[in-house]
């Protein structure tokens, strides 16, 4: 044997050290000593805590001052996508992307919270002396992906598909509901601890982020052509510190020396690998975007820990779980669905191998040696049992809740069944009154066998006992909600319209009351209130409603509108023109405003205020009928025919169905001396309002003018006609 054969001689010998996720790397003797501790993670960890801080203070802030800068969560993307309402969460997600797509994927890294979380609970685990294993997947990295398009694309692509509006954007990037739209107390530690601890436990660190997060799902498709990148120069010996300080999962090493640069997507730039380089061979710099070595990576990599087969019954468990948690007792949101769905899709796998393979392992636990189950092992069989037991029964409550809100809704159960004169059930057919039954016994089950109450499905049977005329029922069915529920707005509103049905309109009146003092920005609440206050007659307490709504709410435009409108109604019209007047004020470009004010001003005579409010109305939007129709009657009083003709050819353009429209269109152009020219407008007229006497005896006017004595008179015949029948 030649000497360098020998063992003792090779040059090249590396000893095994294990990583920060637990994988046992090799480390050249030769290198600096130990992996050093990186520099960076001081840094790291000073800006989650301060993300951590503004979190806090923003929160502070809203409780101190009552309205607040709007979520800056990238969830709230969703709202401006689907309603236009464009808020702060909406512009912090587009920047957070931009930013990705040049400087690849920092922002998860240095600034989400979860990822502190997960750090954390890594960290702990270490000092426990335990080290995840990443769970390494072919197919379930992109259930992420899939979320993202699901949450932020689909819902777009179908309102397209189906030839919806894209809604107009608006401005909410300020907000006095800041907590609306996240999960109470209890679910949102439960979120913190199932996706920032118990996920790394089960999927090693950063497991969310690879499993569950659909923000990281676009992130990871960006950072494949960004052109921020960790760079290697030739000063690299190989040595494996890179990927041991790595807590992203990455084999920092092993890219760098194929591709001269980190191209995993799953590197968060935590910069952690550049500090601990004994050589200082990593850098962060610009590259051209790796688009050809991610795909070498991707058809190169053959380190998964499932086989194909065993990942299909894990992608058909997470659809599962999936289905089943999500919104589960109307409290689990969907991000917290999604890491339950990673999980218990990667404990079925283990649970399968526990029975079928002779040693299983899990992290640091051994489960099975020796076809023996271990104590470990024992108590594993009896979690995941129940695991998927409660998994089951959670899966026949949620299918029942879902079987009777689709049975419920198919029954188009109309408002009228709020009000005391509702009829719905004694006009119902047999077959409807057969699927209402069917509905409350569907939505009945899930009440009766839930572990908890399901705030949705108390809502469901409280529209099906109203259409039924079961009013205590649908009574006490809103007395549980709001005791599972006592800041629910909505329940408040419901039993308002419970009471006023029965007739007790003040005790309705305390109801509505307590939603709007719980949400001031409750429209519907505020809506109905005011209408049951004027239904009877009084006029000033509907006032007051509206008038709150306007001083809790200056940015909207409907109670002031609604305040004038109602402010006319009852004789006060120097004071309706006075609201509307401010409103415009305050809205210079809300065209609906100004064409209330013109319309107003009119009736009460003030004729240039009102002609001159509607041609600005007109300006904003040229598209309002309304605004041209009384502009041109304007006009023809004045005696200005041209320009009425004009403005009621507007009209009647933007609405053909618009009957005065047409009429006085004709009119107008009578007047011009041009009769002839008149009698299509009135024809039309009569086309959409066969009952208008007044546009015949105008017919037998015009043709008579034009010397058709058989038409005049047919015309005179039908206005007699019309005005003898009874009314």
């Amino acid at each position: 044997m030649m000497a360098n054969d020998t063992p003792t001689s090779q040059p090249n010998r590396t000893e095994r050290r294990p990583s920060a996720t637990g994988a046992s790397l090799p480390v050249l003797p030769n290198a600096a000593g130990p992996v050093r501790r990186s520099r960076m993670s001081r840094w790291r960890a000073t800006s989650l805590i301060t993300v951590h801080a503004l979190m806090i203070g923003h929160v502070v802030h809203w409780l101190i001052r009552g309205e607040t800068l709007s979520p800056i969560e990238p969830s709230e993307a969703m709202y401006t996508l689907n309603d236009g309402h464009v808020n702060a969460g909406f512009i912090f997600f587009v920047l957070a992307l931009v930013a990705t797509l040049s400087l690849g994927r920092f922002v998860c890294g240095w600034g989400c919270h979860l990822i502190a979380y997960q750090d954390f609970c890594a960290w702990l685990l270490r000092r426990a002396g335990i080290k995840p294993k990443p769970f390494r997947s072919r197919f379930l990295v992109f259930a992420p992906f899939a979320l993202a398009v699901y949450m932020f694309v689909w819902p777009s692509a179908y309102r397209a598909w189906m030839g919806g509006v894209r809604p107009a954007l608006s401005n909410h990037l300020m907000t006095t509901t800041y907590w609306a739209t996240f999960p109470g107390l209890v679910v949102a530690v439960l979120s913190v601890v199932f996706c920032g601890f118990v996920i790394v436990y089960f999927l090693g660190s950063k497991g969310f982020c690879t499993y569950a997060c659909p923000y990281g799902g676009f992130f990871r498709v960006l950072d494949q052509v960004a052109t921020g990148r960790i760079l290697v120069t030739d000063a690299c010996q190989h040595c494996g510190h890179c990927t041991a300080a790595c807590t992203s999962n990455v084999r920092v090493h092993e890219e760098v020396a194929k591709y001269g640069m980190v191209v995993d997507p799953g590197c968060m730039k935590c910069m952690d690998c550049v500090s601990v380089c004994p050589n200082d061979a990593l850098h962060f710099g610009l590259a051209t975007p790796p688009v050809a070595a991610q795909v070498r990576r991707i058809a190169s990599a053959s380190r998964f820990d499932f086989s194909i087969g065993e990942e299909l019954i894990a992608i058909v468990v997470g659809l599962v779980t999936l289905g089943t948690c999500r919104g589960l007792y109307g409290r689990i949101p969907l991000l917290l669905a999604m890491a339950l769905a990673a999980m218990t899709a990667f404990a079925a796998i283990k649970t399968l191998r526990l029975i079928r393979d002779s040693n299983v392992r899990f992290q640091n636990l051994q489960l099975k040696r020796g076809g023996r189950l271990t104590k470990s092992g024992a108590w594993a069989v009896v979690i995941a049992a129940a695991t998927f037991v409660l998994l089951g029964h959670s899966a026949a409550v949620q299918s029942a809740a879902w079987r009777g809100h689709q049975a419920m809704t198919k029954l188009s159960i109309s408002d009228d069944v709020w009000y005391a004169n509702s009829a719905w059930w004694r006009d119902a057919s047999a077959a409807q009154r057969r699927e209402a039954d069917e509905a409350v016994a569907l939505l009945r089950r899930p009440d009766r066998w839930g572990l908890m109450t399901t705030p949705d499905v108390l809502v469901d049977l409280v529209w099906l006992y109203l259409a039924k005329d079961q009013c205590d029922r649908a009574e006490a069915a809103l007395h549980r909600l709001i005791d599972i529920a006592p800041k629910f707005a909505g329940a408040y509103r419901g039993l308002a319209g419970v009471r006023r049905r029965q007739g007790a309109i003040d005790e309705a009146q305390q109801s509505y009351d307590k939603a709007l003092s719980l949400d001031v920005s409750f429209s519907a609440a505020r809506r109905e209130l005011a209408s049951m206050l004027i239904d009877e007659d009084r006029f000033d307490d509907a006032i007051t409603v509206y008038r709150s709504g306007i001083d809790a709410r200056p940015d909207e435009t409907e109670w002031s509108m609604s305040l004038a409108q109602l402010l006319t109604r009852i004789g006060r019209t120097d004071d309706a023109i006075a609201e509307l007047m401010a409103l415009v004020q305050r809205h210079p470009d809300f065209a609906p405003g100004h064409a209330l004010l013109g319309i107003t001003a009119l009736q009460v005579g003030r004729t240039d205020e009102g002609i001159e409010a509607l041609r600005t109305a007109a300006k904003l939007d040229p598209d309002l009928h309304t605004v041209h129709y009384h502009l041109g009657m304007a006009m023809l009083n004045r005696r200005e025919i041209e320009e009425a003709i004009t403005h009621l050819e507007d009209a009647a353009t933007a609405d053909p169905s618009f009957a005065l429209a047409h009429y006085n269109l004709g009119v107008a152009t009578f007047m011009a001396g041009r009769p002839a020219d008149a009698v299509p407008h009135i024809r039309r007229a009569i086309d959409l309002n066969p009952r208008d006497a007044d546009a015949y005896g105008f017919l037998s006017v015009v043709l008579s003018e034009l010397g058709d004595t058989e038409g005049s008179r047919q015309a005179a015949e039908e206005e007699r006609r019309l005005r003898d029948e009874p009314r």
